[in-house]
This record gives C-alpha cells, sequence and structure tokens, in this order.
C-alpha cells in the first residue's frame, strides 16, 4: 500500500531511530492492538527480519523484565503487556499528559555553564545532554527549563563534577520578560509548529485512506511503522512545556490524539477479524 509519507529533509530517521527491541516497546504501549492474532502478525512482521531476531529481542525485554509475557486460551496467540519498568523507559513523549498536566510553580530553573576550549568533548557531551533533558537554549552557554532539575544536576555533579564548570539558578522572571517570549527564545516552536504540521496532515490522509480501503497484514505493518516513525520525528524536538506555557498555535495536543486515533482505528480493525 503507498501510504503518506512523512518524510521531511531535516529528520533523518536512521539517526533518530534506536534499536528493534524499544520499537517493540513502543508498540506494545498501544495495548489492546496485539491482543488478537492479527496485531500479533502484524507486529512481528514491522519489527523483526526472522524468527530469530523476534526471539532474541523478546528475551531481551523479559529478562529486563520490561515485558509480561502470557498465554492465555490459544496459546498460539501470546499475550504481551508492558509492566511499570517497560512503561518508565518509554521516550517522555509517548506519555505526554504527565508534563503537559503538570502544574507550573512559575520557577525557571537555569543552567549556565563555561567550559574551557581545551574540555571541548565535555562541552559537547554536556550540551548533548541538556538538549535530551529538553532544556531551551537562551544563549550558547544559558538554558533554561521550567521543570525541577535539581536531581538531575546532583547526578551530573556526582558522575562529572559538573559542579567545576556549571550553576543551576532558580529566577522567577527573566530579565523582565514574559513567560511566552522567554518560552519562544528559548525553543525553536517555528521549526517545531511546522513538523508537527506536516505530522496532523500526514496522520490525517492515511486515516482517510485506511478507513476507505481493505489491508492485509503487510499493509497495517507498514503503516504502524510508518506512523510511529512520524510520531517520533514529530516529538523529538517537542521540550512537553506546561500548559500554562504553551505558544499561541502548539500542536502537541493534536499530533497526540492523532497518533492515539489511528492505532485505535488499526486496532478495531484486527479485533473485527
Amino acid at each position: 500500500m503507498n501510504w503518506q509519507s512523512f518524510h521531511h529533509p531535516d529528520i533523518s530517521w536512521p539517526v533518530v531511530k534506536r534499536r528493534a527491541a524499544t520499537e517493540m516497546l513502543e508498540m506494545l504501549q498501544l495495548g489492546s492492538l496485539f491482543m488478537t492474532r492479527g496485531g500479533w502478525a502484524m507486529m512481528n512482521r514491522s519489527c523483526y527480519p526472522n524468527q530469530k531476531a523476534f526471539r532474541d529481542a523478546m528475551y531481551r525485554l523479559r529478562n529486563q523484565g520490561l515485558v509480561i509475557h502470557r498465554k492465555q486460551g490459544d496459546p498460539s496467540t501470546p499475550e504481551l503487556c508492558l509492566s511499570n519498568a517497560g512503561k518508565d523507559a518509554l521516550p517522555d513523549y509517548f506519555h505526554p499528559k504527565d508534563f503537559w498536566n503538570r502544574k507550573w510553580n512559575s520557577i525557571w530553573y537555569m543552567f549556565i555553564y563555561d567550559v574551557p576550549e581545551v574540555d571541548r568533548v565535555y562541552r559537547n557531551v554536556l550540551r548533548r545532554f541538556l538538549k535530551r533533558m529538553r532544556l531551551g537554549c537562551l544563549q550558547q552557554s544559558v538554558w533554561i527549563t521550567p521543570f525541577d532539575i535539581r536531581p538531575q544536576f546532583d547526578d551530573l555533579t556526582q558522575a562529572a563534577s559538573v559542579d567545576a564548570f556549571a550553576y543551576l539558578f532558580e529566577a522567577r522572571t527573566v530579565l523582565g520578560l514574559p513567560n511566552r517570549r522567554v518560552v519562544e527564545d528559548a525553543w525553536d516552536f517555528d521549526r517545531l509548529e511546522e513538523l508537527q504540521s506536516r505530522y496532523c496532515t500526514v496522520v490525517e490522509e492515511n486515516i482517510d485512506r485506511f478507513r476507505s480501503g481493505s489491508f492485509d497484514h503487510d499493509d497495517c505493518s507498514e503503516l504502524a511503522r510508518m506512523a510511529v516513525d512520524a510520531y517520533h520525528s514529530a516529538f523529538c524536538e517537542d521540550p512537553l512545556l506546561p500548559r500554562a506555557l504553551w505558544p499561541a498555535g502548539y500542536l502537541g495536543e493534536r499530533v497526540y490524539e492523532l497518533h492515539m486515533k489511528l492505532f485505535r482505528e488499526v486496532g478495531a480493525r484486527f479485533s473485527a477479524t
């Protein structure tokens, strides 16, 4: 099936994507889709080139306590679900409401560092870490977040002596700027809006195609995998800010709703087979 692709010239999915076992966790978080024989077959074809690769990945996930594997009724149709540890292992944007619905205490946490040029490698690693933590960059060495990162700062101090180069401040205002201005300066919401708008257009079209046609497991496997990949791309640069700080026109909630809607549609189709 020729599904609408999310491809974006600035996103290289092989760079963004992680190992196949993590993909299984991401697919399993969709829950009831994989409680039927058809859904099980779809995931198997989506993630793995052969049965050995599938079994190896499943063994690793079970051994790590991330997946619970049961056989009830028909033994050829395993029932999989995520353990609490498996849910915690998923990227933050698979449970974005936990971040959006936080009540903000009006405190900004400002991480300021000055790493000498001779320690460039340390500086680059630190910058990548701050990006993974979804901090926004006000200036090259001034990063900001509305979330309390004191525990992470303590971890960095203990593990990497970051306190030799950095300070963590609390602030209720940033140079008297309104909070929306701080948000717009620290994060590139224009680029994020472009990515998420593209996602919404693509997923809406694919939902329409899915509703209007008849598809086999391979078609649905392709759609599911593309959908998860696109969801990653749409959220990989999203800071998941509390609602009080959302800029005008923010599309993150619409992206999440469409993601869940698509998989509900696919799950319903399999439940009926």
